[in-house]
Protein backbone atom coordinates (compact mmCIF):
# COMPACT_ATOMS: atom_id res chain seq x y z
CA UNK A 1 0.00 0.00 0.00
CA UNK A 2 1.36 3.60 -0.67
CA UNK A 3 1.69 5.44 2.25
CA UNK A 4 -0.40 8.48 2.89
CA UNK A 5 0.56 11.99 3.46
CA UNK A 6 -2.25 14.38 4.28
CA UNK A 7 -1.68 18.39 4.71
CA UNK A 8 -3.50 21.66 4.74
CA UNK A 9 -2.96 24.94 4.35
CA UNK A 10 -3.49 27.13 7.26
CA UNK A 11 -2.24 31.27 5.94
CA UNK A 12 -3.06 33.68 8.46
CA UNK A 13 -3.19 37.25 7.53
CA UNK A 14 -5.81 39.23 9.08
CA UNK A 15 -5.07 41.97 6.09
CA UNK A 16 -6.05 39.63 3.90
CA UNK A 17 -9.34 38.81 2.29
CA UNK A 18 -11.64 36.36 4.06
CA UNK A 19 -13.36 32.84 2.22
CA UNK A 20 -16.49 34.06 0.71
CA UNK A 21 -17.70 31.40 2.18
CA UNK A 22 -17.06 32.27 5.54
CA UNK A 23 -19.20 34.39 7.99
CA UNK A 24 -16.15 34.90 10.52
CA UNK A 25 -13.47 37.76 9.69
CA UNK A 26 -11.23 35.77 11.87
CA UNK A 27 -9.02 33.58 9.71
CA UNK A 28 -7.94 31.70 13.39
CA UNK A 29 -11.11 29.20 12.69
CA UNK A 30 -9.46 27.40 10.29
CA UNK A 31 -7.30 26.48 12.90
CA UNK A 32 -9.85 24.75 14.77
CA UNK A 33 -10.83 23.08 11.73
CA UNK A 34 -7.61 21.69 10.97
CA UNK A 35 -7.77 20.19 14.52
CA UNK A 36 -11.50 18.53 13.67
CA UNK A 37 -10.41 17.19 10.35
CA UNK A 38 -6.87 15.88 11.97
CA UNK A 39 -9.49 13.99 14.72
CA UNK A 40 -11.65 12.47 11.96
CA UNK A 41 -8.56 11.41 10.03
CA UNK A 42 -7.55 9.41 13.14
CA UNK A 43 -10.76 7.74 13.89
CA UNK A 44 -10.98 6.69 10.66
CA UNK A 45 -7.77 5.11 10.46
CA UNK A 46 -5.54 7.72 8.08
CA UNK A 47 -2.38 9.17 8.84
CA UNK A 48 -2.61 11.95 10.96
CA UNK A 49 -2.44 15.45 9.04
CA UNK A 50 0.60 18.19 8.38
CA UNK A 51 -0.72 21.82 8.68
CA UNK A 52 1.49 23.83 6.53
CA UNK A 53 1.42 27.48 7.77
CA UNK A 54 2.88 31.08 7.52
CA UNK A 55 2.85 31.30 10.83
CA UNK A 56 4.00 27.97 12.63
CA UNK A 57 4.36 29.08 16.17
CA UNK A 58 0.88 30.91 16.03
CA UNK A 59 -1.01 27.94 14.86
CA UNK A 60 1.39 25.46 17.59
CA UNK A 61 0.27 28.05 20.47
CA UNK A 62 -3.58 27.85 19.30
CA UNK A 63 -3.22 24.18 19.47
CA UNK A 64 -1.30 23.78 22.88
CA UNK A 65 -4.56 23.13 24.32
CA UNK A 66 -5.48 20.18 23.08
CA UNK A 67 -4.08 17.02 24.12
CA UNK A 68 -0.57 16.26 21.78
CA UNK A 69 -2.59 12.86 20.59
CA UNK A 70 -4.98 15.07 18.76
CA UNK A 71 -3.00 17.76 17.55
CA UNK A 72 -1.70 17.95 13.34
CA UNK A 73 1.35 18.43 13.27
CA UNK A 74 2.68 22.10 12.18
CA UNK A 75 5.25 22.47 9.52
CA UNK A 76 6.59 26.50 8.37
CA UNK A 77 5.13 27.40 4.85
CA UNK A 78 8.13 28.22 3.04
CA UNK A 79 9.10 32.00 1.88
CA UNK A 80 6.39 32.60 -0.93
CA UNK A 81 7.11 34.68 -4.92
CA UNK A 82 3.27 35.04 -4.60
CA UNK A 83 2.39 38.84 -5.28
CA UNK A 84 -1.62 39.32 -5.24
CA UNK A 85 -3.58 42.00 -3.57
CA UNK A 86 -4.85 40.93 0.11
CA UNK A 87 -8.58 42.22 -1.24
CA UNK A 88 -8.86 39.23 -3.51
CA UNK A 89 -11.32 36.61 -2.76
CA UNK A 90 -9.88 33.53 -2.03
CA UNK A 91 -6.58 35.38 -0.77
CA UNK A 92 -5.29 32.43 1.34
CA UNK A 93 -5.81 29.80 -0.73
CA UNK A 94 -3.83 30.79 -3.57
CA UNK A 95 -0.50 29.98 -1.50
CA UNK A 96 -1.57 26.17 -1.79
CA UNK A 97 0.79 26.33 -4.99
CA UNK A 98 3.85 27.30 -2.70
CA UNK A 99 2.51 23.93 -0.13
CA UNK A 100 2.09 21.45 -3.08
CA UNK A 101 6.22 22.70 -4.34
CA UNK A 102 7.13 22.25 -0.76
CA UNK A 103 5.97 19.06 0.14
CA UNK A 104 6.55 17.27 -3.55
CA UNK A 105 10.03 17.92 -2.77
CA UNK A 106 10.15 15.88 0.63
CA UNK A 107 7.53 12.71 -0.11
CA UNK A 108 9.35 9.51 -0.43
CA UNK A 109 8.81 8.40 -4.72
CA UNK A 110 6.18 5.93 -3.94
CA UNK A 111 3.99 7.78 -1.64
CA UNK A 112 0.77 10.00 -2.37
CA UNK A 113 0.07 13.50 -1.18
CA UNK A 114 -3.22 14.12 0.47
CA UNK A 115 -4.30 17.66 -0.09
CA UNK A 116 -7.46 18.70 1.87
CA UNK A 117 -9.84 22.04 2.83
CA UNK A 118 -9.72 22.58 6.45
CA UNK A 119 -13.64 22.63 6.31
CA UNK A 120 -13.88 19.00 5.82
CA UNK A 121 -14.06 15.80 7.53
CA UNK A 122 -13.07 12.60 7.30
CA UNK A 123 -16.04 10.23 7.57
CA UNK A 124 -14.25 6.79 6.53
CA UNK A 125 -10.93 5.17 5.52
CA UNK A 126 -10.86 6.24 1.45
CA UNK A 127 -11.06 3.11 -0.60
CA UNK A 128 -7.96 0.78 -1.32
CA UNK A 129 -8.97 0.77 -4.94
CA UNK A 130 -8.74 5.19 -5.30
CA UNK A 131 -5.52 4.55 -3.86
CA UNK A 132 -3.92 2.08 -6.02
CA UNK A 133 -5.67 3.95 -9.32
CA UNK A 134 -4.34 7.31 -8.34
CA UNK A 135 -0.71 5.76 -7.55
CA UNK A 136 -0.92 4.01 -11.39
CA UNK A 137 -2.19 7.18 -13.07
CA UNK A 138 -0.90 10.01 -10.66
CA UNK A 139 -3.11 11.89 -9.99
CA UNK A 140 -6.73 11.73 -8.42
CA UNK A 141 -8.79 14.83 -9.00
CA UNK A 142 -12.54 16.35 -7.70
CA UNK A 143 -14.54 16.78 -10.92
CA UNK A 144 -17.18 19.11 -10.09
CA UNK A 145 -18.15 20.33 -13.81
CA UNK A 146 -21.63 19.05 -13.21
CA UNK A 147 -21.96 21.78 -9.98
CA UNK A 148 -20.26 24.73 -12.02
CA UNK A 149 -21.42 24.32 -15.32
CA UNK A 150 -25.73 24.56 -14.55
CA UNK A 151 -24.53 27.44 -11.48
CA UNK A 152 -22.76 29.26 -14.20
CA UNK A 153 -22.88 28.65 -17.70
CA UNK A 154 -20.43 26.10 -18.98
CA UNK A 155 -19.73 28.81 -21.85
CA UNK A 156 -18.54 31.04 -18.85
CA UNK A 157 -16.70 28.76 -17.32
CA UNK A 158 -14.71 27.28 -20.34
CA UNK A 159 -13.95 30.99 -20.83
CA UNK A 160 -12.08 31.35 -17.41
CA UNK A 161 -10.38 28.01 -17.98
CA UNK A 162 -9.24 28.58 -22.04
CA UNK A 163 -8.33 32.68 -21.11
CA UNK A 164 -5.79 31.00 -18.22
CA UNK A 165 -4.57 28.57 -19.78
CA UNK A 166 -4.37 30.28 -22.74
CA UNK A 167 -5.28 27.67 -25.13
CA UNK A 168 -8.50 26.02 -26.45
CA UNK A 169 -8.87 23.09 -24.28
CA UNK A 170 -9.95 19.97 -25.62
CA UNK A 171 -12.35 18.80 -22.95
CA UNK A 172 -12.49 21.55 -20.01
CA UNK A 173 -13.16 20.19 -16.70
CA UNK A 174 -13.59 22.57 -13.23
CA UNK A 175 -11.37 20.61 -10.41
CA UNK A 176 -12.23 21.76 -6.94
CA UNK A 177 -9.66 22.63 -4.78
CA UNK A 178 -10.66 21.03 -1.63
CA UNK A 179 -9.36 17.56 -2.35
CA UNK A 180 -5.85 16.00 -4.75
CA UNK A 181 -4.35 12.58 -4.46
CA UNK A 182 -1.20 12.91 -6.24
CA UNK A 183 2.37 11.54 -6.56
CA UNK A 184 5.40 13.76 -6.36
CA UNK A 185 6.42 13.11 -9.86
CA UNK A 186 3.10 14.27 -10.96
CA UNK A 187 2.70 17.14 -8.37
CA UNK A 188 6.25 18.42 -10.13
CA UNK A 189 4.48 18.76 -13.40
CA UNK A 190 1.50 20.34 -11.97
CA UNK A 191 3.40 22.98 -9.73
CA UNK A 192 5.33 23.94 -12.90
CA UNK A 193 2.14 24.66 -15.18
CA UNK A 194 0.59 26.11 -12.28
CA UNK A 195 3.33 28.88 -12.03
CA UNK A 196 2.95 29.33 -15.33
CA UNK A 197 -0.57 29.79 -15.70
CA UNK A 198 -0.82 31.71 -12.38
CA UNK A 199 0.85 34.87 -14.16
CA UNK A 200 -1.42 34.78 -16.60
CA UNK A 201 -4.40 34.15 -14.30
CA UNK A 202 -2.81 37.17 -12.12
CA UNK A 203 -2.40 39.49 -15.33
CA UNK A 204 -6.21 38.49 -16.69
CA UNK A 205 -7.88 38.67 -13.55
CA UNK A 206 -10.28 41.64 -14.11
CA UNK A 207 -11.59 39.28 -17.47
CA UNK A 208 -12.49 36.38 -15.42
CA UNK A 209 -15.38 35.58 -13.55
CA UNK A 210 -14.16 33.34 -11.63
CA UNK A 211 -11.61 34.40 -8.92
CA UNK A 212 -9.45 31.99 -6.47
CA UNK A 213 -6.90 28.87 -7.02
CA UNK A 214 -9.16 26.57 -8.48
CA UNK A 215 -9.02 28.58 -11.74
CA UNK A 216 -5.17 28.50 -12.41
CA UNK A 217 -4.96 24.80 -10.60
CA UNK A 218 -7.83 23.62 -13.00
CA UNK A 219 -6.59 24.95 -16.19
CA UNK A 220 -3.24 23.35 -15.43
CA UNK A 221 -4.77 19.98 -14.87
CA UNK A 222 -6.85 20.43 -17.93
CA UNK A 223 -3.89 21.07 -19.86
CA UNK A 224 -1.61 18.05 -18.55
CA UNK A 225 -4.87 16.18 -19.44
CA UNK A 226 -4.72 17.05 -23.33
CA UNK A 227 -1.31 16.26 -23.16
CA UNK A 228 -2.15 13.13 -22.10
CA UNK A 229 -2.30 12.48 -18.19
CA UNK A 230 -5.02 10.52 -16.98
CA UNK A 231 -6.85 12.05 -14.25
CA UNK A 232 -8.99 10.00 -11.58
CA UNK A 233 -12.17 11.55 -10.69
CA UNK A 234 -12.32 10.87 -7.25
CA UNK A 235 -15.93 12.52 -6.95
CA UNK A 236 -17.54 9.50 -9.09
CA UNK A 237 -15.98 6.80 -6.24
CA UNK A 238 -17.03 8.74 -3.71
CA UNK A 239 -14.13 9.78 -2.01
CA UNK A 240 -15.41 13.52 -1.32
CA UNK A 241 -18.76 15.60 -1.90
CA UNK A 242 -18.97 19.21 -1.47
CA UNK A 243 -22.14 19.80 0.14
CA UNK A 244 -24.31 23.13 1.07
CA UNK A 245 -27.30 23.10 3.19
CA UNK A 246 -30.59 23.21 1.56
CA UNK A 247 -28.63 22.21 -1.35
CA UNK A 248 -31.08 19.46 -3.46
CA UNK A 249 -28.04 18.53 -6.08
CA UNK A 250 -27.50 15.44 -4.31
CA UNK A 251 -29.57 13.68 -1.96
CA UNK A 252 -27.65 14.38 1.90
CA UNK A 253 -27.84 10.51 2.21
CA UNK A 254 -25.15 10.17 -0.83
CA UNK A 255 -22.48 12.60 0.95
CA UNK A 256 -23.01 10.06 4.04
CA UNK A 257 -21.02 7.80 2.28
CA UNK A 258 -18.33 9.67 1.19
CA UNK A 259 -14.68 9.00 2.53
CA UNK A 260 -14.68 12.97 2.94
CA UNK A 261 -17.58 15.65 3.27
CA UNK A 262 -16.56 18.69 2.47
CA UNK A 263 -18.88 21.68 4.24
CA UNK A 264 -17.65 25.42 2.49
CA UNK A 265 -20.77 27.16 3.51
CA UNK A 266 -20.95 25.01 7.31
CA UNK A 267 -17.61 25.99 8.50
CA UNK A 268 -18.87 26.90 12.20
CA UNK A 269 -20.26 22.87 12.20
CA UNK A 270 -16.57 21.49 11.67
CA UNK A 271 -15.14 23.84 14.56
CA UNK A 272 -17.66 23.43 16.89
CA UNK A 273 -17.03 19.51 16.68
CA UNK A 274 -13.30 20.21 17.02
CA UNK A 275 -14.14 21.34 20.76
CA UNK A 276 -15.01 17.77 21.34
CA UNK A 277 -12.36 15.28 22.93
CA UNK A 278 -12.80 12.74 20.14
CA UNK A 279 -14.90 13.47 16.39
CA UNK A 280 -17.87 11.23 16.57
CA UNK A 281 -19.17 10.94 13.04
CA UNK A 282 -22.93 10.42 14.48
CA UNK A 283 -23.01 13.48 16.20
CA UNK A 284 -21.40 15.34 13.48
CA UNK A 285 -23.84 13.99 10.94
CA UNK A 286 -26.67 14.64 12.79
CA UNK A 287 -25.45 18.26 13.09
CA UNK A 288 -25.31 18.17 9.53
CA UNK A 289 -28.78 17.01 9.13
CA UNK A 290 -30.68 19.58 10.95
CA UNK A 291 -28.54 22.36 9.24
CA UNK A 292 -29.27 20.96 5.73
CA UNK A 293 -32.94 21.04 6.53
CA UNK A 294 -32.74 24.34 8.01
CA UNK A 295 -31.22 25.24 4.67
CA UNK A 296 -34.21 23.38 2.63
CA UNK A 297 -36.45 25.64 4.78
CA UNK A 298 -34.87 28.94 4.10
CA UNK A 299 -34.58 28.13 0.43
CA UNK A 300 -38.49 27.79 0.42
CA UNK A 301 -39.30 31.12 2.54
CA UNK A 302 -36.60 32.40 -0.52
CA UNK A 303 -38.36 31.22 -3.06
CA UNK A 304 -42.02 32.55 -1.68
CA UNK A 305 -40.65 36.38 -0.51
CA UNK A 306 -40.94 37.74 -4.44
CA UNK A 307 -44.37 36.07 -4.57
CA UNK A 308 -45.55 38.00 -1.19
CA UNK A 309 -44.35 41.11 -2.28
CA UNK A 310 -45.01 41.09 -5.65
CA UNK A 311 -48.37 38.81 -6.40
CA UNK A 312 -49.92 38.26 -9.58
CA UNK A 313 -52.50 40.79 -10.96
CA UNK A 314 -55.80 38.79 -9.79
CA UNK A 315 -56.58 38.41 -14.04
CA UNK A 316 -53.90 36.51 -14.64
CA UNK A 317 -54.97 34.23 -11.38
CA UNK A 318 -57.80 33.73 -12.90
CA UNK A 319 -56.79 32.53 -16.25
CA UNK A 320 -54.34 29.98 -14.61
CA UNK A 321 -57.21 28.70 -12.25
CA UNK A 322 -59.97 28.94 -15.82
CA UNK A 323 -56.61 26.97 -18.05
CA UNK A 324 -57.83 24.47 -19.89
CA UNK A 325 -56.69 20.96 -18.09
CA UNK A 326 -53.33 20.01 -19.22
CA UNK A 327 -52.07 23.04 -19.99
CA UNK A 328 -50.25 25.29 -18.27
CA UNK A 329 -51.05 28.83 -18.57
CA UNK A 330 -48.63 31.36 -20.12
CA UNK A 331 -46.54 33.64 -18.37
CA UNK A 332 -46.93 37.55 -19.21
CA UNK A 333 -45.34 38.33 -22.14
CA UNK A 334 -41.57 39.87 -21.29
CA UNK A 335 -41.95 38.41 -17.70
CA UNK A 336 -38.98 36.18 -16.36
CA UNK A 337 -39.43 32.52 -16.08
CA UNK A 338 -39.33 30.92 -13.01
CA UNK A 339 -36.79 28.11 -12.43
Amino acid sequence: MHPIYPCSLVYLDPAGASSPNSRSKSPLGYVWQALCLNKSLLRAGMPRLNVFTNAADRVAELLAHAPASARPDVHALAATSIDLPKSTPFYAAHFKLDLLSQVSKRLPEDALLMLLDTDMVAMHALDAQVIRRCAALGVGAFDISDQEFPAYGSARVIADLEIVAGRRLVNPRWYGGEFLLATPAFLDALVARGKEYFDRYVAEMPRLNHVGDEAFMSAALNALADEGQPILDVGAYQTVGRHWSGNTHRNLSWYKHCAFVHLPGNKPLVEREAQFAEFDPVRFWRAVSVAHKVGLIRCVVKSLVPRLLHPRPASLERQAAEAPRGHQSQEPSGSAKRL
